[in-house]
This record gives C-alpha cells, sequence and structure tokens, in this order.
C-alpha cells in the first residue's frame, strides 16, 4: 500500500532529478548510510552535471535507479543513489559499446550494478555537515572506517547512534 508519505518522496526524487536535468545544480539533504564515513545521512549534497567523459575513479557520482537497476519506467519508484566511481567502462569516444561507470558505496562489500550514461545525473562537488564544508577525498583514515563498516553491520549501527548524541563527527 502506497501512502502519502511514498508519494511524497516519490514525488521529491522526481522534482530532483528534473531540475538536475534542466538546470545542472541541485542541493539536497543525503538519507542513506551506504557512503558513511564520507557522506552522513543529513549532510547536504551540492551536485553538478559534467560530461560523462570527466568522470574519474573517486569521485562521487549521482545516478537515478530503477528496481530494474536501470532508468526507472513509468510508475515505477526510482531512487537517487550517491556512490563513488570505482572503474569507467565502455569506449568513452561514443564509437564501441555502450559506456557506464562502475560505482560502490563507500561501507557497501559489492559493486553497483553498470550505471549508464543515461542514468546519471551528475557529480557531487560539494558536502556540508551542520553547515561546515567536508572533504570529498577518499582519505586513508576514510578507508579504513570504510573497510571496518563493510565487515560489520554493528559498527555501522553503533556509529550511527553516535553520531544521534552528536559525540562523533
Amino acid at each position: 500500500m502506497t501512502t502519502a508519505a511514498d508519494l511524497r518522496a516519490a514525488a521529491h526524487r522526481e522534482l530532483l532529478a528534473e531540475v538536475a536535468r534542466n538546470f545542472g545544480e541541485i542541493r539536497f539533504k543525503a538519507t542513506g548510510d551506504s557512503m558513511l564515513p564520507s557522506v552522513w545521512p543529513g549532510d547536504l549534497l551540492t551536485v553538478r552535471r559534467q560530461s560523462f567523459s570527466e568522470f574519474r575513479p573517486g569521485q562521487i557520482v549521482l545516478y537515478e535507479r530503477g528496481a530494474s537497476g536501470r532508468l526507472p519506467v513509468a510508475g515505477e519508484n526510482a531512487q537517487l543513489v550517491a556512490h563513488r566511481v570505482i572503474d569507467c567502462s565502455g569506449d568513452f569516444s561514443g564509437d564501441l559499446g555502450p559506456r557506464q561507470l562502475i560505482t560502490r558505496g563507500d561501507s557497501l562489500s559489492c559493486n553497483d550494478a553498470p550505471v549508464h550514461e543515461d542514468q546519471i545525473l551528475g557529480r557531487v562537488v560539494s558536502i556540508s555537515r551542520n553547515g561546515r564544508p567536508i572533504d570529498l577525498d577518499f582519505t586513508r583514515s576514510r578507508r579504513i572506517a570504510a573497510w571496518v563498516l563493510r565487515r560489520s553491520d554493528l559498527a555501522g549501527r553503533v556509529l550511527l547512534r553516535l553520531s544521534r548524541f552528536r559525540l562523533w563527527c
């Protein structure tokens, strides 16, 4: 059963995607925890459109994903996903095969399904947490924390609980 909150959330996602495609830049609050420790729920992300050929491993990309892993079709509930680029594959000249990115959340152990060019809304160009700018780089300490989070659901739950009490971050 679809609730009013689900409908509002779906409309919000569709509006964000439409604004990103038409105007080239959006700002929104992150809601998931798949990018811990780099992006926390509640962080304000600024996403800017950029040419597909400019994406590089290590950057954080925002894309739209349907249930099939591809662009959502009419009536399908879409998700907006901000994950780090692991690999750029395909022919970037556009002559041979599809152009796609391989992405993964920092705290996830598996790569996402390939992200095709038509799914991409832009690159995360800034992160703000509690009004302070946050570095976009996947630093050594973040890599270590992400490694722990990939191997322990308990560590993720503890980290999120601590953040509620502002003892962390």
